[in-house]
C-alpha cells in the first residue's frame, strides 16, 4: 500500500468521520472503503458510456469493468441500458470462452 495526501471538502472529511465512528473502524480504512466503492462504481458508468459510444467492445468494455461479459450485461440491463451488441461481438466472446476453457 502506498500513502497519498489528498485535499478534501470539509463535508467529504466530516462524512468520512461519521463512517468511521458508526462502523468502528479508523478513519484511514473508512476513506479508502468509500474509495474503493466510488472508483468500482465509476468503473461501471465509464465502461457502459465508453461502450454505447463504441470506443470499446462488449468484451472490452466488460473488462473495463472488471466483470465477466454476462455481468456486464446483466448491470446494463439493471441501469436500463439496451446493448448495441453484434453478432460478431458474442462470436468473439464465446471464441475468448472458449480459449480461456482449454
Amino acid at each position: 500500500m502506498v500513502s497519498v495526501t489528498a485535499r478534501l471538502e470539509t463535508s467529504m472529511l466530516e462524512y468520512v468521520e461519521k463512517v468511521s465512528k458508526v462502523l468502528n473502524i479508523d478513519k484511514s480504512t473508512a476513506f479508502r472503503n468509500l474509495v474503493q466503492k466510488g472508483i468500482e462504481e465509476d468503473r461501471k458508468e465509464k465502461a457502459i458510456e465508453l461502450y454505447l459510444r463504441g470506443r470499446l467492445t462488449l468484451e472490452g468494455a466488460a473488462n473495463f469493468a472488471d466483470a465477466y461479459v454476462g455481468e456486464f450485461l446483466e448491470l446494463m440491463k439493471e441501469k436500463g441500458v439496451e446493448s448495441n451488441a453484434t453478432l460478431e461481438d458474442f462470436r468473439k466472446s464465446l471464441h475468448h470462452a472458449k480459449a480461456l476453457k482449454k
